[in-house]
């Protein structure tokens, strides 16, 4: 566990995202922004709740031991993509404190599914008092990347391109605990989450200015192909770091009495990931709009869309005038201060209202849609 000073960070962050998320939605005339860790909120949630009931149990082979032995693979952060389509899930539940608070309980639960075809899916899920349950799940599917964020709010949507949401997004046991330097051997021939695997258990003891107590658990190990399938286990102790407080003070803070849940499971061949409905519905939406080529940092939010592009502003406005003309659209008025411009079309009961400005160098464009 020694170096592990950032799993405070990385278990608020998540944290923070989904109870923070509850706030957005609103349509704006700036650019949308993907709920990353990038552009994370500054406060530390409290989200209270159980962590659900684990996946079917472990089915045991006779054959026992009781080695000390080096698995083939200890480690949750091994290359899963070779499995094909398979599934990734971590529960984690336990205190958090912020400096001179008490101590309140958080869950978190974080399913990760990854297809050979290259999409996937990212579902970030908590409870509290104060949100009720709040999901936020990214996905890719056919290249294209969206985030969807479910609470007691309306829900929404964002497409962002090709932004990755996924590296590094997934928190895992070594993440929490860090590696382990050797295990028990116990059984051999264990069946569970579809493969066949050898059960080890693990204690942990730690006295470090971060860590403070003790980790055990099991450990359900593959050989072929070499992965970590199952991974259970509790820290009973502290785990202290600093938080970010609002205006971006830092704060000192712990967590404390965590118990999590990490299991890897072989998904059906046909498996297929689908939009959850606001996703789908907006890309329906946004599809009557021409998008000129390379362009970057894409994101939709709603009937907003924006992007940015090295084209002028003259090309742009050109680009539009044309293919908005082709697709059905009516063009409206046309505005122009310096290389500012506001473009307005009409089409079917709707209305797009296109505004190109150039922002550090780079042309930006957005897009507001909206009914008549």
């Amino acid at each position: 566990m020694t170096g592990k000073k950032a799993i405070l960070s990385l278990i608020t962050t998540a944290l923070v995202l989904l109870l923070t998320a509850c706030g957005g939605g609103a349509t704006s005339s700036s650019q949308p922004t993907p709920t990353t860790e990038e552009a994370r909120p500054t406060r530390t949630p409290r989200p209270a709740g159980n962590v659900t009931s684990p996946t079917t149990a472990p089915t045991t082979a006779p054959t026992t031991d009781t080695t000390v032995e080096q698995a083939p693979v200890l480690s949750t952060n091994a290359d899963l993509t070779a499995l094909g389509n398979v599934q990734v899930e971590m529960k984690l539940e336990g205190t958090s404190q912020e400096s001179g608070q008490e101590a309140e309980p958080f869950n978190l639960v974080m399913q990760q599914i990854i297809l050979a075809n290259g999409d996937r899916s990212l579902t970030m899920e908590s409870t509290s008092p104060e949100s009720g349950l709040v999901r936020i799940i990214s996905v890719q599917v056919g290249g294209q990347v969206y985030q969807y964020v479910e609470d007691s709010n309306q829900p929404y949507c964002m497409a962002m391109g090709n932004f990755d949401l996924f590296s590094g997004s997934m928190l895992t046991p070594d993440a929490l605990i860090g590696s382990i330097p050797e295990a028990q051997l116990v059984e051999r021939g264990v069946q569970v989450n579809g493969f066949t695997t050898d059960r080890y258990t693990f204690t942990i003891n730690e006295q470090t200015p971060n860590y403070q107590g003790e980790a055990k658990g099991e450990i359900w190990a593959a050989q072929d192909p070499a992965v970590v399938v199952r991974h259970i286990g509790e820290f009973t102790g502290t785990i202290t770091g600093v938080t970010t407080e609002e205006g971006g003070t830092p704060l000192p803070g712990q967590l404390g009495n965590i118990r999590w849940e990490y299991n890897v499971t072989q998904l059906d061949a046909n498996t297929n990931i689908t939009l959850p409905e606001t996703c789908a519905q907006q890309q329906a939406a946004g599809a009557e709009i021409p998008l000129p080529a390379n362009i970057s940092n894409r994101v939709q939010m709603g009937d907003l869309i924006s992007f940015e592009t090295t084209e002028s502003p003259d090309n742009i406005v050109s680009f539009y005038q044309t293919e908005m003309v082709a697709q059905g659209w009516q063009a409206g008025e046309v505005s122009q201060y310096g290389s500012d411009y506001q473009l307005t079309f009409s089409k079917d009961g709707r209305t797009a209202t296109i505004l190109v400005s150039v922002i550090d160098n780079k042309t930006s464009v957005i897009i507001m849609l909206a009914s008549s």
